[in-house]
């Protein structure tokens, strides 16, 4: 390959492998995303054949069916978009194969006339004929000149004609990769939809049969909203009562006092600072367990069998397996651990002026007053023996103000 032949295929390599790297890193974005559900599906899946096995709660299962449903319309979604993509790519190939067919024809008619030309003159046979029969010095110097031009113009014409070629094997090969991607996906797609519409179907049937439970269903449901209240309650007091006490050992009485009807800490500098920095870090905390799935999330929501029946969960209940730790989302100092009348426990942490609450402990694994780090494990979650559920209700508050743990944790 000549110097011409060189810098061309390097040319045309630099463009592909650029454009390349455009379209791997859209695809890896989509392949991290799809990667990340498919984990919480595959914690969903383990989580739903425990309570199966069990026989747990109808309305956990319920829930979890919701939340698994909602997790595979995602992927559904993303993998739709992977196909889109694919098919972008597919066309802008056949596109650029077509162009390329085009140039290579005529080149070949190119360098074919070129070739009939050079055969018809019979210039490579008699070219010192050629220059012999110059009339002059000068005439022959031309006829050189040309001659060199003619041989250079084939040699680049034929160099091109090889660098085309090899670009058109490339595509080739890449669009049968992304050809036999396409219909990969198109399977996985439609592997998806109907795991879709299994789950549905198995929702369906758990509905139905609570709804032959219907008394029972009730009473589940009236427990869990009078312990909702209960804790509810013994939270905010909880609360008040910190901020008091803090307030009074921070300042003289009456300004504590002041403080305490506030309902705000009055916080040194150290914990303005932490306060601030947990903040700023809002969107991005981590989950206060190592792995699980969002089981509730906050707020208001229908229930599954009566939509006109509407709950509301006051933090984020996340289900786990069982034996597994909760875990501080940020550093702080252990504002109380609390303990009801079951012996279940829940933790306060305190970051400046807010708190992160985490409750359903069967053991707790640190103390009042303890400085701890993020990842710190504060305590084995309580596995109810009834329903065979491991779960961490998680609550967030500014001061008395409660926050929504969805807003600050990342991608609960």
């Amino acid at each position: 390959m000549n110097r011409l032949g060189l810098i061309l295929f390097v040319l045309l390599f630099s463009v592909t492998t650029v454009w390349s790297q455009e379209k791997t890193q859209q695809q890896r974005n989509l392949e991290s995303q799809k990667q990340e559900i498919i984990s919480r599906i595959a914690q969903m899946e383990k989580l739903l054949k425990e309570q199966v096995r069990l026989r747990g709660s109808a309305v956990d299962q319920i829930q979890m069916l919701d939340n698994k449903r909602f997790a595979v319309e995602s992927l559904i979604e993303l993998t739709a978009n992977e196909i889109q993509l694919l098919q972008r790519q597919i066309r802008a190939n056949q596109n650029r194969k077509e162009e390329l067919s085009a140039e290579i024809e005529t080149i070949k008619k190119d360098y074919e006339r070129i070739l009939v030309n050079s055969y018809k003159r019979k210039v490579e046979k008699n070219k010192w004929l050629f220059l012999l029969a110059a009339d002059s010095f000068k005439e022959a110097r031309r006829r050189w000149s040309y001659m060199l031009q003619y041989a250079s113009y084939r040699t680049a014409q034929a160099e091109r004609l090889k660098v085309k070629q090899e670009e058109l094997a490339l595509l080739t090969a890449e669009l049968a990769t992304q050809l036999a991607e396409q219909e990969k996906k198109v399977a996985e797609n439609r592997q998806q939809q109907l795991q879709l519409i299994s789950d549905r179907k198995s929702q369906e049937r758990l509905i139905d049969n609570a709804r032959l439970k219907e008394r029972e269903y009730r009473k589940e449901l009236a427990d869990r909203e009078k312990e909702r209240k209960r804790i509810d309650n013994e939270i905010d007091r909880l609360i008040k009562e910190a901020i008091e006490k803090a307030n009074k050992a921070r300042l003289a009485k009456a300004n504590a006092k002041k403080a305490s009807v506030s309902g705000s800490f009055v916080l040194t500098p150290e914990a303005e600072a932490l306060a601030k920095s947990f903040e700023g870090n809002k969107g991005r905390h981590i989950w206060p367990v190592e792995k699980g799935v969002k089981s509730i999330g906050y707020g208001t929501y229908a229930d599954k069998l009566y939509p006109a029946l509407k709950h509301f969960n006051n933090g984020v209940t996340i289900a786990t397996e069982a034996g597994s730790s909760a875990r501080s989302i940020y550093a702080g100092e252990v504002m109380s651990v609390m303990v009801n009348r079951q012996g279940i426990k829940g933790v306060y942490v305190r970051h400046g002026d807010y708190i992160t609450m985490y409750y359903n402990l069967e053991q707790v694994a640190v103390k009042e007053g303890q400085k701890i780090e993020a990842k710190q494990a504060l305590g084995t979650l309580h596995t109810d023996r009834v329903s065979g559920q491991t779960q961490l209700k998680f609550y967030l508050y500014k001061n008395t103000t409660r926050l929504n743990p969805e807003e600050w944790v990342f991608r609960l």
